[in-house]
């Protein structure tokens, strides 16, 4: 399936493509902040929530990749009935308009690859990849999406495959190196830091998984499943 709507298409009426996707109202901003919310906290219903205020912002560059994006956090989160599994295939079909370059080209790629690779899809995948690297081969969650993708390869054989544990301490390491403007969209950082410390606690270096667990929360203090893991950890001396 192929859009014919494009993330540019939808803000024809603007003189020249966006440098960046942004959150640029206040009811946008707040209505992302609640899927961030829903996502962190495993609750599809302020995801859904937040979706329908989404759905009721104008058209533009920014309301399309959040509605994407809600959709993406709500099959993450397993609530993929018929709304959310649609929502999802468009995001990872979406084809993303030749107008919009550099930061805001590789954004939208990303999340395209982020949706794709979320439904199954890894031509798709490899093919979002590809774009984003073109307008920004430094974007950190190019190297997130990659490190999902060397997680699924390896199964569950995760504390023995050395390539898992590089592949998300390179996309921690991206997002390290990244100084991202106020308005950028804010998600991936604490999810690569969480991964990173479950193949740690995988391998039995439990302060190493303490460490990341504390620098998720430092970033979204509500994550629930770096709640339970640092929970877990709680007591347990370092080797």
């Amino acid at each position: 399936m192929r859009l014919t709507k494009s993330l540019a298409s939808i803000a024809g009426a603007a003189l020249c493509a966006p440098l960046a996707i942004a959150a640029t109202s206040p009811e946008l901003a707040d209505l992302a902040g609640r899927v961030h919310y829903g996502f962190y906290n495993g609750d599809a219903r302020a995801i859904e929530a937040a979706q329908a205020g989404l759905d009721r912002q104008p058209d533009s560059v920014e309301a399309l990749y959040y509605r994407d994006f809600a959709a993406l956090r709500r099959v993450q989160l397993g609530n993929a009935d018929r709304d959310a599994s649609k929502r999802l295939e468009e995001c990872a079909d979406r084809e993303v308009d030749a107008e919009l370059h550099g930061v805001a080209a590789a954004e939208a790629w990303v999340l395209v690859a982020a949706c794709a690779f979320v439904a199954d899809d890894d031509r798709r995948v490899v093919e979002a990849l590809d774009q984003a690297r073109a307008n920004d081969d430094d974007h950190p969650r190019v190297a997130l999406v990659e490190a999902w993708r060397v997680q699924r390869e390896a199964g569950t054989e995760v504390a023995d495959n050395s390539e898992v544990g590089a592949a998300f301490e390179a996309a921690v390491a991206a997002f390290d190196a990244w100084t991202p403007s106020i308005d950028d969209p804010d998600w991936g950082n604490a999810e690569a830091l969480v991964a990173l410390g479950q193949v740690a606690l995988a391998r039995g270096e439990t302060r190493a998984a303490r460490d990341l667990m504390e620098r998720a929360l430092l970033i979204a203090p509500d994550y629930r499943l770096a709640v339970e893991l640092r929970a877990k950890l709680q007591g347990n001396r370092a080797p």
